[in-house]
């Protein structure tokens, strides 16, 4: 039995995570699980296949994708079965499922990405995103099963996240919260409303920044800037706050959400779609109410804290072995045709 997972990018940030996770969880039931890779790298129990891409431009996926099309296809033609995470980098084979991405229509993702990326980025908003709608129904058309990841529906799965020792609580002076993007003035991750709640606090806090760029901070609590940090660095960071804050206005998965579950740290989210979906254990607050959001601040203390790490991780537990027993049903099912 041959499977292969397609394909793993470092560059599309969550969705890379996500990938990795899924192949580390599925390693686990099958003697070779085949990673499809852009980028040359080692993983133990994994068969990594290195994708040398003959053409490559980010503000163009789909001229990329056709022109590495057959290459692809030379490659998966061997394979039983394809799990595309990563569409269409899947889909030229015969026995494939496929990943959806998002809740919203591509319009209005690009209307999102217009307003919500920073510049330059923003401005491939509606080409871009228009791009990703061809190879999205390409891929959904021929898929034998697609999985949703974004949103709870009925082929829903928890995403995937290795589960890592348990950071420890002790009790300090201060809140310490943590907010992570590769850019921290990208309008959609919502780091304004996070500072406007702030503000508003009566207790201690210090907050830890990871991204790139700087904010205003016209207030008396303290920022500590981290600037970029690897996925490792910022785990290790997870371990040394007290709980990690997700604001964001759109988001298609939040993976570092799922690494703070992982470790036990609390995740406190706002109120869309995927975060409903995904983050079972978090409070949340309607995206734009830094009230809201401030008073959510406030009820927290080391008790509370504890408790909704501890939930959080637990819940990783279980999730984990859901995407596991279904993601192996679905394999089953057409590995049986």
């Amino acid at each position: 039995m041959n499977i292969a997972i397609s394909a793993y990018d470092k560059r599309s940030s969550g969705i890379s995570s996500y990938t990795l996770e899924v192949a580390k969880l599925l390693s686990k039931d099958f003697k070779k699980i085949s990673l499809l890779s852009f980028q040359n790298m080692e993983i133990p129990g994994i068969d990594v296949i290195p994708l040398n891409l003959t053409y490559y431009s980010r503000p163009l996926p789909i001229i990329t994708f056709m022109k590495n099309r057959e290459k692809i296809r030379e490659i998966l033609k061997n394979f039983d079965l394809v799990h595309e995470t990563l569409p269409p980098w899947g889909s030229v084979a015969d026995n494939y499922i496929t990943t959806k991405w998002g809740y919203v229509s591509h319009f209005k993702l690009s209307l999102i990405r217009l307003t919500g990326l920073s510049f330059p980025e923003n401005i491939g908003a509606f080409p871009v995103t228009f791009q990703h709608y061809l190879m999205d129904k390409w891929s959904i058309k021929r898929a034998k099963f697609i999985v949703d990841v974004s949103k709870e529906s009925p082929n829903f799965i928890p995403p995937p996240v290795e589960l890592r020792p348990p950071k420890s609580y002790e009790c300090s002076e201060k809140l310490r919260i943590l907010f992570v993007s590769r850019n921290l003035n990208m309008p959609r991750k919502n780091l304004k409303t996070l500072l406007k709640a702030l503000r508003m606090v009566n207790i201690p806090v210090e907050l830890h920044l990871v991204g790139e760029g700087k904010v205003k901070n016209q207030s008396s609590f303290p920022i500590i800037y981290h600037g970029f940090l690897s996925r490792e660095e910022v785990i290790l960071l997870m371990k040394e706050v007290d709980v990690l804050i997700l604001p964001s206005t759109y988001e298609e998965l939040g993976f570092v959400g799922l690494e703070a579950y992982s470790v036990g740290l609390p995740v406190i989210t706002s109120d869309i779609p995927s975060f409903r979906a995904v983050f079972k254990e978090s409070p949340k607050f309607p995206p734009k109410d830094f009230r809201s959001l401030a008073k959510l601040i406030i009820s927290l203390n080391c008790e509370s804290l504890e408790k909704l790490g501890r939930l959080s991780r637990e819940y990783v537990a279980k999730s984990n072995e859901i995407a596991r027993q279904k993601f192996l049903s679905i394999y089953r099912k057409l590995l049986s045709y």
